[in-house]
C-alpha cells in the first residue's frame, strides 16, 4: 500500500472510520513514520478544536478601536502612509524623507517577494500531497 492520501488522514483523525480501506490506512500509518506522524498531528488539531470553548474564540475589538483607526487614517493619500515626525528628531528634511520612502518601498518589495515565494512553496506542497509523493 502507498502512503495514505492527506484527505483520508483527515477523515481518520476526525474518527470517520467505517471500512476495510480505513483499517488498511490505519495499519499503514502504524508502520509508516511519515503517515503516522501526520495522523498524530492531525489528531492533535482535532482534539484541540473539539476542546475549544467560547472563551477561546477571538472577539471583535471594541468600537473605540475602530473609531481611533478611522481618525488616524488620512482622508486623501497618494497610496503611501504619511511620514510622521518624532518629536525628539525634529522635522525631517527632504533628503531624509526620500531615504525613508526608498527604504519603505524596498521593504514592501521584499515582503511581496516573500509572499510570492511562500505561495509557490505552498503550491508545490499541495501538488506533492495530491500526488501522494
Amino acid at each position: 500500500m502507498g502512503h495514505v492520501h492527506p484527505s483520508h488522514l483527515v477523515e481518520l483523525a476526525l474518527g470517520h472510520t467505517s471500512g476495510d480501506a480505513d483499517v488498511g490506512a490505519l495499519r499503514h500509518a502504524a508502520s509508516c513514520p511519515r503517515c503516522g506522524e501526520e495522523l498524530l498531528r492531525l489528531t492533535r488539531v482535532v482534539t484541540a478544536a473539539r476542546g475549544a470553548e467560547a472563551s477561546d474564540l477571538p472577539v471583535a475589538p471594541p468600537e473605540r478601536v475602530w473609531q481611533r483607526i478611522a481618525l488616524e487614517v488620512p482622508k486623501k493619500t497618494d497610496g503611501r502612509p504619511p511620514l510622521r515626525e518624532h518629536p525628539a528628531h525634529g522635522p525631517a528634511d527632504e533628503k531624509t524623507r526620500r531615504c525613508r520612502r526608498r527604504w519603505t518601498d524596498r521593504v514592501g518589495q521584499g515582503l511581496l517577494g516573500l509572499a510570492l515565494a511562500a505561495a509557490l512553496l505552498l503550491r508545490r506542497w499541495l501538488i506533492r500531497a495530491r500526488s501522494g509523493g
